[in-house]
């Protein structure tokens, strides 16, 4: 497996007093069900003061899944034998969306919070990425995708939300599209026995 952490998530980094960069840290638990295959930075420019973790969480052939994701804390630069704290999302919105508002100094620690995919009981059954908070209290999120092990790997990556950039399609994107859309709905009739 590839290493899932964006460039943006490797250090702590500022560029014209906005906060690009910042060090979370992945934690493999091979033995369970969903590996963590993405973690970006939205950074203080483009997260425009929204302090959201976005998870994604796929199945095996990239279906959206429907699970328990935790947020736990506090990290401290090492897995914990059990977590003081954690919580599901306030909403039963998909993606699953964590607020984030917990301060640290990231010229000498790493944010306090972690997030993984868990059962009922908060029992982790994935890797942890961890290292995550508002960095000096500046306002960034993170997107998160984690996908069940043994799938296969997105054709379309799950993109982060980006202000500013245009929303109209063109038209090989909606050609691509157009055909993710059909892939899905295959896999929907086969998870239902439908024929075409």
């Amino acid at each position: 497996m590839s290493d899932p952490l964006h460039e943006n998530c490797r250090g702590f980094a500022e560029s014209g007093g906005l906060v690009t960069g910042v060090k979370l840290t992945h934690v493999p638990m091979a033995q369970t069900k969903y590996e963590l295959i993405e973690a970006t930075l939205i950074d203080e420019r483009a997260a425009q003061g929204n302090i959201v973790a976005r998870v994604f969480v796929k199945d095996k052939k990239g279906v959206d899944a429907m699970v328990n994701c935790w947020m736990a804390w506090p990290w401290k630069g090492h897995m914990p034998a059990s977590w003081e704290g954690k919580g599901l999302p306030g909403n039963p919105n998909y993606p699953y969306q964590h607020m984030i508002t917990n301060v640290y100094n990231p010229l000498n620690s790493q944010g306090p919070l972690a997030i993984y995919i868990g059962d009922a009981n908060g029992a982790v059954n994935s890797d942890v990425i961890a290292g995550l908070g508002l960095p000096a209290g500046r306002h960034v999120g993170y997107h998160l995708v984690f996908q069940e092990r043994g799938g296969q790997t997105p054709t379309q990556p799950t993109q982060p939300s980006q202000p500013n950039q245009p929303t109209t399609p063109a038209g090989d994107d909606i050609l691509a599209r157009l055909q993710r859309i059909e892939q899905k709905l295959d896999r929907i009739a086969e998870r239902f026995g439908i024929q075409g």
